[in-house]
């Protein structure tokens, strides 16, 4: 369970934002952001007032939500029973918050009708922004999240065979991430933005684009899975990336690693050295304070003196501009770490850090770490060590 005392101080970060927005309080209807406010998955909405308790509406799985939180939990028979629900635990919402940026319009145009004189705003940036700073027993999921991924790359050299399959090789590590205690779901807040574990990527169909906005995709199997392990057999002298999340309770450390059977040719190991630099020039600017747009234009400048700045995070119009993210229960948290960027990171804020480099014809060289930052800087989570590892 999530403890009590975390899952308080979580309803008062929220809280607090709630009042600042003179909001009466947020009907929550995404699993992860119910999730990360009750401590249970099992309800239909969670329902957090800008003062007083938390109140879980549950249509099935009750026992199960009792078991796995500590807040009040209702039982809701009907949608339209929302109102009179609400009501009979003290909630009659005149300013009521939602977080439109993933509830389902055919569910907004129903909430609005059965709370007809309620008015409903999208209250998804205050819910997005409280998840950003992480607590220490969230740090604590984090650090074994990291031992659970850097296992997985101490088994790599025993998988990675001239003429083994991608997909084999991809469902090897898989087995193996699963056996570790990884829960089977890789989750992303952004609409159509998917992925299973991650992406094994080799050779030239490495550097093929998808739709996911991310630097790396590959072929997959088939355009309904356009993106990962393909079923191309690895070969010599050409990169291979591990790019795979450890997730424990919930909690992911985004990594990748470059491997290759033999050297790679002289233009991938520039690149490989370039995403090192523009890793340490990142980390040496993430503190408090800075934005994720500053981050993006240190980072591109240092693409730039390695004259790599048109393979930097893809290539053409594939290009993802960003650099980096925050991680917790989703992939893609608060703050990005993007050209133009808002965001500013905080203290003890977690985030991903991946530069990697594109080259159309030879494949895709990188690196990602998950770090922590703190006052002073940034503290690595990830355990692995950075170098490339040819076998």
């Amino acid at each position: 369970m999530v403890p009590s005392a975390e899952l308080n101080q979580r309803k008062g970060v929220l809280q607090e934002k709630l009042r600042s927005a003179n909001l009466d309080g947020i009907l929550l209807a995404h699993n992860m952001s119910m999730y990360y406010f009750s401590g249970t998955m099992q309800c239909q909405y969670v329902y957090i007032s800008a003062e007083g308790e938390s109140l879980g509406l549950v249509r099935k799985n009750m026992g199960r939500a009792k078991d796995e939180s500590p807040i009040t939990f209702a039982t809701l028979k009907g949608f339209s029973g929302l109102p009179a629900l609400l009501a009979e635990y003290g909630h009659k919402p005149t300013f009521l918050g939602l977080e439109l940026d993933v509830l389902p319009a055919a569910v907004y145009l129903r909430l609005a009708e059965i709370l007809a004189g309620t008015k409903l705003t999208d209250a998804s940036l205050h819910v997005r922004q409280a998840r950003q700073v992480k607590s220490a027993y969230e740090l604590e999921q984090f650090r074994e999240a990291a031992r659970q991924v850097d296992a997985l790359h101490r088994a790599v050299p025993q998988l990675l065979t001239e003429g083994v399959e991608e997909l084999e090789l991809a469902a090897r590590l898989e087995f193996a991430l699963r056996r570790m205690g990884h829960q089977g779901v890789a989750r992303m807040r952004g609409f159509n933005q998917e992925m299973f574990f991650g992406h094994v990527l080799s050779g030239r169909e490495g550097a093929a684009p998808s739709f996911l906005d991310s630097p790396t995709g590959g072929v997959g199997l088939s355009a309904a899975q356009p993106q990962g392990a393909g079923r191309r057999k690895i070969a010599a002298g050409e990169p291979v990336t591990v790019d795979y999340g450890g997730i424990y309770n919930g909690y992911i450390v985004d990594q990748t690693r470059l491997y290759s059977i033999g050297a790679l040719p002289d233009t991938l190991m520039r690149a490989f050295e370039a995403s090192l630099a523009v890793q340490e020039a990142v980390c040496a600017l993430l503190k408090p304070g800075i934005s994720g747009a500053e981050i993006f234009d240190a980072a591109c400048s240092v693409a730039e003196k390695f004259n790599l700045a048109e393979h930097f995070m893809g290539f053409g119009d594939a290009q993802a501009k960003y650099v980096g993210h925050g991680v917790g229960l989703e992939f893609d948290e608060f703050p990005i770490l993007a050209k133009k960027s808002p965001h500013l990171v905080l203290k003890d804020t977690v985030v991903a850090v991946e530069p990697k480099f594109t080259f159309p014809g030879l494949g895709v060289v990188g690196i990602e770490n998950t770090w922590h930052v703190t006052e002073n800087g940034v503290v690595k989570i990830s355990l692995t060590p950075d170098s490339h590892v040819i076998l």
